[in-house]
């Protein structure tokens, strides 16, 4: 695995973001144990404040950076927390996110921005991979369904905003190897690694931590 010493960093929210990406790059050709320059140490900085407020330190130390948050309610609230922290380093972002991914390139750093899921939604890692479920799967729609019950009626503790976290983790529990976590189901190809979205986030990675 890379170590932390690497020339490049990308930050994370926690540890299911950061198995999720290993596993997808994986799955579209990263060999993470190669010790290719190009491969970043992923940081996890266990919550969003915590990735926020290593975004400075990272951008002075590191050659290239990526920053994957989840857009959570409002993406443009969490947009404009990462502008201002990057501002304050001297680097300045466009006013709104790529929805190939954002990256620029300024003082001799490559930067790079995901919102979870898309880039334009509102949402956080489980919305990106709802979008990675194969396309026909019939128990995904009995997954939702019977979340969405179990809380309305039957006292499902979950909050609100955690809803989708229960949808995918019930999914997930329907699967022939029932509980997976996320970067072992995109391993087991129970996720589909080359859906549109994913290849997107792949692209995304390449162009970053890759291109010259």
């Amino acid at each position: 695995m890379v170590r932390q010493s690497a020339a490049h960093r990308l930050i994370v929210e926690g540890r299911d973001d950061k198995w999720s990406i290993i596993s997808l790059m994986a799955k579209h050709g990263w060999d993470w144990d190669s010790g290719a320059s190009h491969l970043p140490y992923i940081y996890n900085a266990e919550g969003v404040e915590h990735a926020l407020e290593g975004i400075a330190v990272s951008v002075r130390t590191y050659l290239r950076v990526g920053i994957v948050l989840d857009a959570d309610l409002v993406p443009m609230d969490r947009w404009s927390a990462v502008r201002n922290r990057l501002s304050s380093s001297g680097l300045q972002l466009p006013g709104s996110p790529d929805p190939d991914g954002t990256i620029i390139v300024q003082q001799q750093k490559h930067v790079g921005i995901w919102l979870m899921p898309d880039n334009r939604n509102p949402g956080k890692l489980e919305d990106f991979l709802t979008v990675l479920i194969p396309n026909g799967n019939r128990s995904w729609p009995w997954a939702e369904q019977a979340t969405s019950k179990a809380k309305s009626e039957y006292d499902a503790e979950f909050s609100d905003l955690n809803i989708i976290k229960a949808k995918i983790h019930t999914w997930l529990a329907w699967q022939g190897e029932p509980g997976q976590p996320f970067g072992t189901a995109i391993t087991a190809a129970t996720f589909a690694h080359d859906a549109v979205l994913a290849t997107k986030f792949v692209n995304w990675m390449k162009r970053l931590f890759s291109d010259p």
